[in-house]
């Protein structure tokens, strides 16, 4: 099977991305070389390219209480704004079948994001558990991600009219060009830093600016 491409690959290809296989995408790996990209994260900020990421909106009444029936941790514990680390896990087996975030935006709509390779499987195994009146939607190809990590990712963001400083496993939504953007704190790089959860039709001019905010850096 083709490898499946980010909405960026041709921005990348034309930065000289090295790409590399990942979870069924083509993905950039590096660009000058992993060291000195590891060290613009670790004193000033990155960008780079997460949406082979899944993307998966549940929504309906009684979402919230389905989707804490299917995972390991309990939802409870988070209110609207928030997000979990949770595991879907084989009914019969026990065995892990991904690892995922829940992004928790009231009790009738949940994002989830799970990894690439396992998008799929996850959404079936939804899909075929869910009550009536509860819509499991992949946005897996028609939404992208892009990670802001570092020292400065606060400014870059706020240069773009972006909400910043909330709490780690947290996130806001805030318009750009005219539709909802996703920003969510919830990396694990070591820095501060952001994802940007954005619908394709707008993620090249999104990722045109976060570079443009984050050249002086």
């Amino acid at each position: 099977m083709a490898l499946k491409q980010s909405v960026l690959h041709d921005r990348h290809v034309a930065l000289g991305a090295k790409f590399s296989e990942f979870g069924g995408w083509e993905m950039p790996l590096q660009y000058a070389g992993v060291v000195p990209e590891h060290t613009c994260v670790r004193e000033a900020v990155g960008i780079f390219d997460v949406s082979h990421l899944g993307k998966l909106v549940v929504r309906g009444d009684g979402a919230l209480d389905f989707i804490n029936s299917c995972f390991t941790n309990d939802l409870g514990r988070i209110t609207p704004g928030q997000a979990q680390y949770t595991l879907c896990c084989d009914e019969e087996t026990g065995g892990v079948v991904d690892d995922l975030i829940v992004y928790l935006k009231d009790d009738d709509h949940l994002l989830l994001v799970p990894n690439a390779s396992n998008t799929a499987e996850v959404a079936r195994r939804l899909q075929a558990r869910a009550p009536a009146g509860i819509t499991i939607t992949d946005h897996h190809e028609t939404h992208a991600v892009l990670a802001v990590q570092g020292t400065r990712s606060d400014e870059v963001l706020a240069a773009l009219g972006f909400p910043t400083g909330h709490d780690y496993m947290a996130f806001a939504e805030a318009p750009y060009d005219g539709v909802d953007v996703v920003v969510c704190r919830t990396g694990y790089t070591g820095e501060r830093g952001y994802e940007l959860i954005a619908p394709n039709e707008v993620a090249g001019a999104l990722w045109d600016a976060l570079l443009a905010a984050g050249e002086q850096y």
